[in-house]
């Protein structure tokens, strides 16, 4: 299922509003930026109940931005546009818009006013010259105030083919992903809930995200169990640190449906999920640590810091994270985390025994409850028969001992890394939740996922 648009299209007139997303900017097709505005709308739009039939991306060409946004508004009850509302020369949507529908541009005195005081509040003695671009207005559309910017959000009423019947609703929105989200969730939100409240149908929505789990094996079991709960979509968004899953129903009892739907599935993702507003799996670690009182330190070796920079990114962790090293070299593990060199020289580096030795060097130095060592083969070379590249070995000491794992995890080196990283906070996760199951810990090959 489209995770994106998160439903299926309907055709303009019908149950529910088509919407179309256009995103702006030549760095939307040169690679230099991914497009993150058009995902995060679909599923905006999607959760206030409309029906995504398109999303497109055009470059800085007036031409094309034109010939983009007819084609959208011909075809879609609203119409949402990122970019091209700055201030520089490159900025050139409002003149498309302008072009496209006959109408004149004219500056908004008292939008321009409230540039000039937002530039003044910064410490500007005025705004400068070219932010009289952000001020220039088509003729008949609403300025939609943007709190979280100086480029305003617009909103034109126009007919779905220049000179011709019918209404269509143009959204115009700045480009900076913050400033689209302050704007929807906002000003965007009401004018669309007011002009479509008949035809809308919200949805209800869980959102689930896990972590240890391959996206394949998850969509089998969990499609399998929702056979015979009609009206609640399935969506699946894997990544590096996990899949996040969504349950989606509309209409009469949809919240109903969707409890039953995360009641089936809930014994298939308990060992796997996790609590996390964001989905940050750090934050639910921080949480855990926090609440059983516990401090952690950490020693890495194929993740060079990542598990210590996605701990420590966490507001607060210097609560319960006291520190970390990273022992690349052997010198360093042995030195620093007392790693017997015998070990060292006859199991290797990325090995059982040495994963163990890191955990209670780490501990034991920093004085902390729990410590944690990584030790793999991130890759591209480094691999041999029987440790291929992505074997990492995970040690975890802690006050009922010492526990080990082994994972081989696919992918290029940044996702080795990543994956491992991700794999460390899911051991201490569990490791904390329910202490007794760090005893069942065992030696073990996956593919990570």
């Amino acid at each position: 299922m489209n995770e994106e648009a998160g439903a299926e299209p309907a055709k303009v007139g019908g149950d529910r509003p088509e919407a179309a997303i256009v995103t702006i900017g030549d760095e939307l097709l040169s690679g230099v930026r991914a497009d993150t505005n058009g995902p995060w709308l679909a599923r905006r739009l999607s959760e206030l109940g409309f029906a995504v039939g398109s999303t497109v991306a055009v470059g800085d060409d007036p031409e094309r931005i034109g010939g983009a946004l007819r084609r959208a508004v011909a075809d879609a009850d609203v119409v949402v546009a990122t970019g091209g509302l700055g201030p520089t020369d490159d900025d050139r949507t409002r003149d498309a818009v302008a072009r496209v529908w006959d109408l004149g541009l004219r500056e908004d005195p008292d939008l321009m006013a409230e540039i000039r005081a937002r530039f003044r509040s910064r410490g500007y003695h005025d705004a400068p010259r070219a932010s009289r671009r952000m001020a220039q207005v088509p003729e008949g559309a609403r300025i939609l105030p943007n709190p979280a910017g100086s480029a305003p959000g617009l909103r034109l009423d126009l007919p779905a083919d220049p000179g011709g019947p019918g209404e269509r609703i143009l959204i115009l929105l700045p480009g900076i992903p913050t400033e689209v989200r302050a704007l929807m969730d906002g000003p965007v939100e009401v004018a669309l809930r007011d002009s479509f409240e008949t035809r809308l149908a919200p949805a209800s929505i869980r959102t689930i995200h896990t972590t240890g789990i391959p996206e394949s094996a998850l969509a089998g079991r969990i499609e399998a169990l929702l056979d015979d709960v009609r009206g609640v979509e399935v969506a699946y968004r894997p990544s590096t640190h996990g899949v996040t899953i969504r349950l989606l129903a509309r209409g009469p009892g949809a919240g109903e449906r969707l409890e039953r739907a995360a009641k089936l599935v809930e014994p298939v993702l308990a060992p796997y999920q996790y609590e996390a507003r964001d989905g940050d799996l750090a934050a639910a670690v921080g949480r855990a640590l926090n609440a059983a009182g516990l401090r952690i330190g950490v020693a890495e070796s194929c993740t060079g810091g990542l598990v210590l920079k996605r701990l420590t990114d966490i507001p607060g962790s210097s609560g319960w994270v006291v520190g970390g090293v990273v022992a690349y070299a052997d010198r360093i593990k042995e030195g620093w985390l007392d790693v017997p060199a015998s070990v060292l020289s006859s199991r290797g580096a990325v090995s059982e025994p040495v994963a163990r030795a890191m955990a209670e060097g780490i501990r034991r130095r920093f004085g902390v409850e729990l410590g944690i060592g990584v030790t793999g083969i991130a890759g591209p070379g480094g691999g041999v028969e029987d440790k291929p590249v992505g074997t990492v070995w995970f040690g975890i000491a802690g006050p009922r001992g010492t526990h080990a794992e082994k994972v081989w995890f696919q992918g290029g080196r940044s996702e080795v890394r990543e994956r491992a990283a991700q794999h460390v906070l899911h051991l201490v996760l569990r490791s904390v939740e329910a202490p007794g199951r760090a005893d069942r810990i065992r030696t073990s090959d996956s593919r990570g996922g």
